[in-house]
């Protein structure tokens, strides 16, 4: 038995050692069978990673333009040495002509700005309007101190050159006397507190004229008011007629001073 056994295994060992059984190994079964062995299990391969490779250096990404290109200064800023980058030609947008609307010469009131110090113009105003007044306040102050010398003659012939000493006009004269002396008043007070911001030197011209006619008119004035009242204090008595032609002769020398001094800013 053990024979038979062993003489089929010595057999195949041998002719698997030779070279014809290597050659036919792979195709006999009695091998296989024989050994009857059990396949090895096979491990998987692992896959063997590549290579590293050298990373390329990143780029930076392009940045995001506007659909609108915003405009280029066309003085390049301190510091600044690149040039413009130049326009793409395929859109470009025409040009606007140049506007021919435009003025040589600067309007007045923009050429006038800023020359004048504010408070200087704010008191060359102020005195224009004040001595506007004065000069429209003038003339009606003159015709009303004309108007009250006719009625103190008309009324003094009446009462001291044999008129039948009415006192009739002795209330109108009054009136017109005492508006006019008010009207007086105004008129000096205007010229008076006018700014007078410009420095001017002294000299004889028409303003210092009309400056003394006026100051010897405001004196004649106030002689008037007061012999006035005494002509009206002593009526009846001797003193009345000298009081009353002291009156009358001042009255025209203030006539004649307003007069003047009218005519020397007239002329």
């Amino acid at each position: 038995m053990m024979t038979r056994v062993i003489s089929p295994l010595l057999a195949v060992m041998l002719l698997a050692a030779s070279p014809a059984g290597a050659a036919l190994a792979p195709d006999a079964p009695v091998m296989v069978a024989a050994a009857k062995r059990k396949p090895a299990k096979r491990k998987p391969a692992t896959p063997v990673p590549p290579p590293p490779q050298e990373a390329a250096p990143a780029t930076p990404a392009a940045p995001v333009t506007p659909d609108v290109t915003p405009p280029v200064s066309a003085t390049p800023e301190s510091g600044s040495t690149g040039s413009a980058a130049p326009q793409d030609s395929g859109s470009s947008t025409p040009s606007s002509e140049p506007s021919l609307d435009f003025d040589l010469l600067t309007p007045e009131s923009e050429a006038s700005a800023g020359l004048l110090d504010p408070n200087l113009q704010k008191d060359l105003e102020t005195r224009r309007t004040m001595l506007k007044l004065h000069q429209g306040l003038g003339l009606a102050m003159a015709g009303g101190l004309t108007a009250a010398t006719v009625l103190g003659q008309i009324q003094f012939n009446e009462s001291f050159r044999g008129g039948g000493d009415d006192r009739t006009l002795l209330a109108w004269h009054r009136g017109v006397v005492i508006g006019t002396s008010l009207l007086f008043a105004t008129v000096g007070t205007l010229g008076i507190l006018a700014p007078d911001p410009v420095e001017r030197p002294f000299q004889w011209d028409t303003v210092t004229f009309h400056k003394i006619f006026m100051s010897l008119a405001t004196a004649g004035m106030i002689a008037q008011a007061v012999l006035g009242i005494l002509a009206t204090h002593s009526y009846g008595e001797i003193t009345e007629p000298k009081y009353a032609t002291a009156h009358q002769v001042v009255g025209y020398a203030t006539l004649g001073c307003v007069a003047a001094g009218i005519v020397t800013l007239t002329f």
